[in-house]
């Protein structure tokens, strides 16, 4: 459903959401670990339900933060 006065489709705003397969697989690491890091807050997440999603955007900005860049 697409609502006027949201600027873009929702379709889009739903691939910039990874779970938590997609997040260990993206930072290479595993899924025990890249829930760690969600449920420490070192990755800001949130949950829908019981599943976690975070923003490809925070992904990133971790990885500049954590690279020395």
């Amino acid at each position: 459903m697409f609502y006027s006065n949201i600027p873009y489709p929702v379709e889009e705003d739903i691939s910039m959401l990874m779970t938590v397969p997609e997040l260990a697989d993206y930072l290479c690491i595993g899924r025990n670990r890249a829930y760690n890091l969600l449920r420490d807050g070192t990755i800001k997440g949130f949950k829908i339900g019981c599943t976690w999603r975070v923003s490809r955007a925070v992904v990133n900005q971790y990885i500049l933060e954590h690279s020395g860049f």
